[in-house]
């Protein structure tokens, strides 16, 4: 009986003289315990090494990146950016050729034919010919607009290059929302492969202590299994945070234009909410702002009035048609010379439309369709994007907020973990206590971490949600 009162004061002893109470100020900041004082061989360091962890799990060095990289990477390289880049240019390419319609046309024929033979003259004399007939003619002729489908024409391409471009601009807008998005994403992935290692050292120094307990004849088969249940639970969070890691690095590679199988790592330790949207702007104000700024607003508009451009187009089937003609031959053979001419010509059609008028009249009502269709994709639009601030609006309030709630919350767990191992080391509580109390304390520290994450994402959303977004907006205060 002696034994074991003195086995048990030497445990009691050990675990209190081992104790550290850390206060959590951090997310992710070293949390020792009495548990990590009995096996420290089995917590490896206090600062826990992610990168090193990540080099081990996938046999690859990192590359170390920042978001004002990842930015400008993208907006280089994205393919998304290069094929509106394409259809831009293309388009630009048909007004110039549109504008090309205004030249006038300009030819030339010439020919040179040896005539060496007998042949009827008048159909009844026989007589010898050897001859070299010569022809040149040059043709100009100019369709003066034709009755001004080629204004309108020009007009409609000039505009429809210029929805191209705000198109090219928007997509590098979605561009610089989504490569800053799958930033954090692969920041908050690291920083969960930190809290979910930390969580596995924890466990595992637990299950040590309650194998030495039970050996001790202090503790129980029950506490043993529980905690390697605890350890196992620990093994598989790391597991799916290191493969969320993974799937989060192929998606900002993507991205940003290169190499998918790219191992990318953020360069940030830890995840600081940061304000990109002037708090005093209102929903109202902000949804003024991407009326005006949006370029897929700017887009939609230019593609109507490219539309009206063509109805005015198919109404010229209506109009007289003036054109003019030139042509300056010179004609003769080599034996008796070569002589010129000129001939001028002016030309009017006066047409009546296409098909008597019905075939005009049906495709103007029919772009007028299109016209009223792509007015209500306008309004869809606009709708969607009110719909959207104000849903991001409240919800960054909310989320900063709860971010102050989170931390309250974490330091509570922190807390609570504490008072529960002090409650095991004095007898007075049961080792359920302490794997509960870490539970919530790792489930405290992964909420703050999202609830960060979705606040600086959701900042980023409202400058795109307004028309404001750019590379400059995002990284003015970026302080990696």
């Amino acid at each position: 009986m002696k034994r074991w009162v003195i086995i048990t004061f030497f445990i009691i002893f050990f675990c209190l003289q081992n104790f550290e109470a850390v206060a959590h100020k951090s997310l992710v900041e070293d949390t020792s315990s009495p548990l990590d004082a009995y096996c420290a061989s089995c917590t490896k360091e206090k600062d826990v090494d992610v990168k090193a962890e990540i080099v081990e799990h996938f046999k690859e060095t990192p590359i170390l990146i920042s978001l004002d990289e990842c930015i400008g990477t993208a907006l280089l390289n994205n393919f998304n950016i290069k094929v509106a880049n394409s259809e831009y240019v293309s388009s630009r390419w048909d007004y110039r050729n549109a504008l090309a319609q205004f030249l006038p046309e300009v030819n030339f024929e010439g020919y040179s034919i040896y005539y060496s033979g007998q042949v009827l003259v008048g159909g009844v004399v026989p007589d010898h010919v050897e001859e070299l007939a010569l022809s040149g003619t040059l043709k100009v002729t100019h369709d003066l607009t034709k009755g001004g489908s080629q204004i309108f024409e020009a007009k409609a391409r000039k505009l429809a290059a210029r929805a191209n471009l705000k198109n090219l601009d928007f997509t590098k807008d979605e561009v610089i929302l989504e490569t800053a998005r799958d930033y954090y994403e692969l920041l908050r992935a690291k920083i969960s492969i930190e809290i979910q290692l930390k969580n596995l050292y924890e466990r595992t120094a637990q299950l040590k202590l309650t194998q030495t307990l039970m050996e001790a004849g202090l503790g129980t088969r029950f506490d043993v299994i529980r905690s390697k249940g605890e350890q196992a639970l620990a093994e598989q969070n790391l597991m799916a945070a290191l493969n969320n890691f993974r799937t989060n690095q192929a998606k900002l590679a993507n991205i940003m234009g290169i190499e998918v199988n790219t191992h990318l790592f953020p360069i940030e330790n830890e995840v600081t909410p940061f304000v990109l949207i002037d708090e005093a702007l209102g929903v109202d104000e902000l949804f003024r702002v991407a009326e005006f700024s949006r370029d897929d607003v700017k887009a939609q508009e230019n593609k109507i009035k490219t539309l009206k451009e063509e109805k005015h187009k198919v109404y010229t089937d209506f109009v007289p048609r003036p054109r003019i003609t030139y042509q300056g031959q010179f004609q003769g053979t080599a034996r008796a010379g070569v002589y010129g001419n000129n001939v001028l010509g002016a030309y009017l059609d006066v047409p009546i439309g296409s098909r008597l008028g019905v075939g005009t009249i049906t495709k103007a009502n029919s772009i007028q369709a299109q016209i009223d269709a792509q007015t209500h994709r306008l309004e869809v639009l606009l709708r969607n994007i009110r719909q959207d601030i104000i849903a991001n609006y409240y919800k960054a309030q909310i989320l900063k907020d709860r971010i102050e709630i989170a931390k309250r919350q974490v330091e509570y767990a922190s807390d609570s973990v504490k008072l529960a191992e002090l409650r095991l080391d004095a007898g007075e509580g049961i080792l359920i206590d302490v794997i509960q109390a870490q539970t919530i304390k790792n489930n405290a520290r992964i909420e703050l971490l999202s609830t960060i994450v979705d606040y600086n994402i959701n900042q980023i959303q409202l400058l795109y949600d307004n028309g404001t977004i750019s590379y400059d907006s995002i990284v003015k205060n970026y302080k990696p």
